[in-house]
């Protein structure tokens, strides 16, 4: 059965709370899996307004906006101490320098870590997790199983997000620009977490192997960002205490650079196919509101006759004696 955009977010929330004792323990993965559940929740709560008042959103919102930014540290110390130790193997003679550098690494996120940990203390955040995950008390409307407006806001919400996409990898040149590919890097997740809840809420196949694509793209120009940010980080002379000199550091750079330009050849193949994949949702979207307007006239014309026939027997029945009221009818009052 398809889900609701509330049943996303207890799930999300119920994703973070599984996480948690782990996450205090400075598990990696736990930390990974709540960095995402709680950008999930970020792309989903913009849906809840049939549920909850938007003061409550905005509220929700900004607590996840900060939990996302102290676990996107924590996770981003974890990413560099990773691509640290693959390229000790991969660049034997520089092993010493790449070891020590990831010691200083794993230093760093500890303290990061830690603060992680103490924030998330101070700002109650299981008392959070624990509200969401029960769900709210009541509707906020009472059409939120019927009529809800959710199902419009999620293919308006997916257009734009295709549109930033589109207009991201369009962008991102064939000539590699570090803050471009970052830039599209980011604009295919929240394109993806909008099609997650697409696919989640009852999408169909296509919007499955859309997903697909977009993930690759998304990994490729993760790594990407990650070597880039590591070279820029590096030493910028030899440095005795972590016995680092030129012809280490020359090598590393070398090494991660000949990565980062396959990296981008590597997305630049796959980018007519995201553009496709874009333009699709796209036109979807600009489809489904074009028939809007259409549907609303004909539901105007009904109602126009109907009453216009309402009015010609009140007519009729005025002229034997009987007086009857026809009110004009609701979809009539609101094309006025």
């Amino acid at each position: 059965m398809p889900a609701t955009p509330i049943d996303l977010l207890r799930n999300q929330a119920k994703t973070i709370i599984g996480a948690l004792p782990r996450l205090h323990d400075g598990d990696i993965e736990a930390v990974h899996d709540a960095r995402v559940a709680s950008r999930r929740i970020r792309e989903v709560l913009p849906l809840t307004g049939d549920w909850y008042p938007q003061g409550v959103i905005d509220d929700f919102a900004g607590t996840f906006k900060r939990i996302g930014r102290n676990l996107g540290r924590v996770r981003d110390a974890d990413a560099r101490i990773a691509l640290l130790a693959y390229l000790e193997t991969r660049i034997p003679p520089a092993a010493a320098p790449l070891l020590a550098l990831q010691r200083e690494q794993e230093r760093d996120r500890l303290r990061l870590l830690r603060k992680l940990i103490k924030r998330f203390e101070r700002r109650e955040v299981a008392r959070v997790l624990d509200k969401i995950a029960a769900g709210p008390v009541r509707n906020w409307w009472p059409w939120a199983t019927s009529g809800s407006r959710w199902p419009g806001e999620l293919r308006g919400a997916t257009a734009e997000r295709a549109a930033a996409t589109r207009e991201a990898v369009e962008h991102a040149t064939g000539v590699y620009f570090p803050n471009r590919s970052h830039q599209t890097r980011i604009a295919l997740k929240k394109f993806r977490y909008a099609l997650e809840i697409a696919c989640a809420t009852g999408g169909s196949a296509a919007m499955r192997d859309a997903l697909r694509h977009l993930k690759k793209a998304q990994d490729v120009l993760g790594d990407l960002h990650d070597r880039h940010v590591l070279v820029d980080d590096l030493p910028k002379e030899a440095t005795p205490e972590l016995d680092i000199n030129a012809t280490h550091l020359r090598l590393v750079t070398e090494v991660v650079g000949a990565e980062c330009r396959d990296l981008y050849a590597r997305f630049l193949r796959r980018r007519p196919q995201l553009l496709e994949i874009c333009r699709r949702f796209e036109r979807v979207h600009r489809r489904r509101v074009a028939v809007a307007p259409a549907a609303a006239a004909i539901v105007i014309s009904s109602a126009f006759y109907m009453w216009r026939h309402a009015r010609m027997s009140q007519l009729r029945l005025r002229d034997r004696g009987v007086s009857v009221r026809i009110p004009i009818p609701d979809a009539l009052q609101a094309s006025q």
